[in-house]
Order: C-alpha cells, then structure tokens, then sequence
C-alpha cells in the first residue's frame, strides 16, 4: 500500500447492515474495531445494524470513541434501508444527522482518514467505488482503503484484471484476513514523516 501525506485519526467501517451478531463478519468487525480503538483511532460508522453496530461495539469495548453519521429519523426511507440501531445510538460519542442517503454517505467519507471494508451487498460496493475513486484522485495524500476477509482477494484481483484500472488505484488499498494486519497497514500506510516547520522549531527554543 502506498503511504499517505494525511494523518489517520478517524478509521470508518462499512459493510453489511443485515448480518446478525452470532455471524463470523459481526465477530470479525467487533475484534477489528476493538483494536482500532485500543490503538487509539476513532471508529466512524453509519450508525445502523450488523457491521456497523459491530464497530461501535468493538470500539466501546476497546475504550474509544464512536462516531456516528445518520440519516435524519424525521426523513423516512424505503423498506429496504436499514433504520439506526437504538444501540449504536446509545453507545455514540457524536452523531451526525445528514438529510439524505447520498449527504450522509459524503459526509462519512469526508470525516474518515481511512475504510476499513467488510462483505456487504449494493450498498458496500457503492461504498468502495466511491472511496477507491477518492483515493485515485488524491493519490499521495489519500484515504487507505484496508479490505477485510479472504473473499476480497479474488474480487479485487479480478476487478485490476479485467477492468481498466490505473496505477494509482492499485498501490491505494490492502487486504487483510486479521484485526492485527488492520493496525498494521495503517500504521505502514501513515508512516511518512511530517516536516516541522522553522516555526515550531523556535517554539521549542522560547521558553
């Protein structure tokens, strides 16, 4: 994975909404946030079920923050969209209200530093276009991608082979199949050191 110019504070997790907590995605979600959180990231999610109330309990059991961004309950969607989860609602240090699918989405992706991705439906793959797209154009100061789970090897290994992808685009994401390796990209991913300016070396010499 290409290192990036952006300090990773924020890590956000998308993936199914409908999976159910005894599944292995919602146990595997829960270790990964957990040790974000352990390793002192915020976990950002879209406050609703399965993956993301996963992440904001790993990260609650990690002893970090959870940041939620949801749609305006007032606004009512379709039959098919997964409602916030009173949970992940109540075990939220800051939630976001967005007036619609779409804002909501942008503003997830605005505040996060890096995705961590788990296996999901439309919505996860809508997910991924739009942030390895970022990536693509903000190529050295970008957003990690980081997928997570065996599957994604052979869907991104066939996605580069058979579609037109870029260089860019191939050097902006890893896949992993352990909590550990997340850390671990996005600690490799975020490693380039930031200059001090001439400023804030003569702070240290004022005392």
């Amino acid at each position: 994975m290409k290192r990036t110019n952006k300090t990773i504070i924020r890590v956000a997790c998308f993936g199914d909404a409908a999976i159910k907590e005894t599944s292995k995605e919602f146990k595997d979600t829960f270790k990964v946030a957990k040790k974000l959180a352990e390793n002192g990231y915020i976990v950002v999610n879209g406050g609703g079920t399965g993956v993301m109330l996963a992440a904001t309990l790993g990260a609650k059991a990690g002893g970090g923050r959870v940041e939620t961004v949801v749609i305006d309950p007032k606004i009512k969607m379709g039959k098919n969209f997964k409602e916030e989860s009173k949970e992940n609602k109540e075990n939220s240090d800051l939630r976001i209200e967005m007036p619609t699918y779409e804002e909501r989405l942008a503003k997830l992706v605005e505040i996060a530093d890096a995705f961590v991705i788990f296996k999901g439906g439309t919505g996860t793959l809508a997910e991924v276009g739009l942030v390895w797209n970022k990536a693509k154009i903000e190529y050295g100061n970008h957003e990690p991608l980081i997928f997570f789970g065996k599957e994604w090897e052979e869907i991104t290994k066939l996605l580069i082979k058979d579609l037109d992808y870029e260089e860019a685009e191939k050097k902006v994401f890893s896949v992993v199949t352990e909590e550990d390796e997340v850390v671990a990209c996005l600690k490799r991913a975020s490693m380039a050191k930031k200059k001090t300016s001439w400023w804030e070396k003569l702070k240290v010499l004022i005392p």
